[in-house]
């Protein structure tokens, strides 16, 4: 097992006759292996980050839409913060062996994380909004980014640049993974709804409960299976 990779000086490029074939089965059975084998670390940081929208949206049914719009930047900063332990917990559980403690640096290093991460969750809330096909490319193209911060301590724009790469050729493989994480929030928001629908519409706190507890394990495999495939991507 190929050893994290803590201080390099440079993050290469990838050439397309390098890039290597995406096995999407073996990626989803890894992912959920690691998703078994994190255990309570990894759904103590999947409930945290899953806590970001449910919070959000009991705070949002009590607000007018301006103070919405403030929480809403508030929140992509916050799932940032959010999204670094469970980011860092997914790459280790999919690398056994591998050395994951967290360096003196781990600050700045966040920091570029949660800055990226804001971007990245904005652009992909945007585009799934309103268009949903430009949302799904963009969560194909650049969602390795997470572990290129984490291990490899790439800036922001350069994760993102650097996970543009490795998804080339790869993406039509990265979104069957990607459609078997979506599919695990449909109950999620099958009981959010299915609980508004009881009280006219009105989402309520029993449903936004429903959407947290049922979409946590959600969130944990997820990031597992895209660590499985980041780590599949890296290691050929």
């Amino acid at each position: 097992m190929a050893s994290l990779v803590r201080y390099p000086t440079l993050i290469g490029s990838v050439r397309p006759s390098n890039i290597p074939r995406l096995p999407v089965g073996r990626v989803l059975r890894k992912g959920l292996a690691g998703f078994r084998a994190g255990g309570g670390a990894l759904m103590i940081r999947a409930a945290v980050l899953m806590g970001v929208p449910a919070g959000l949206l009991v705070v949002q049914s009590v607000t007018g839409y301006w103070t919405d719009l403030a929480l809403w930047i508030l929140a992509l900063v916050v799932a940032g913060y959010a999204a670094w332990p469970i980011s860092r917990t997914s790459l280790a559980v999919v690398s056994p062996g591998s050395r994951t403690g967290p360096p003196q640096e781990d600050w700045w290093v966040r920091d570029g994380f949660v800055r990226c991460s804001a971007v990245f969750f904005l652009t992909v809330a945007v585009g799934t909004v309103f268009f949903i096909v430009p949302g799904i490319m963009v969560l194909m193209i650049y969602s390795l980014y997470a572990f290129l911060i984490v291990e490899r301590r790439a800036s922001g724009f350069q994760a993102l640049a650097r996970s543009a790469e490795m998804t080339s050729g790869n993406r039509i493989r990265l979104l069957g993974v990607v459609f078997v994480c979506a599919v695990l929030f449909v109950p999620g928001l099958a009981a959010l709804y299915w609980i508004a629908t009881l009280y006219g519409g009105e989402q309520g706190l029993a449903g936004i409960i429903a959407l947290w507890i049922l979409g946590t394990p959600a969130v944990a495999l997820s990031f597992t299976s895209l660590a499985a495939a980041y780590r599949e991507l890296t290691q050929a």
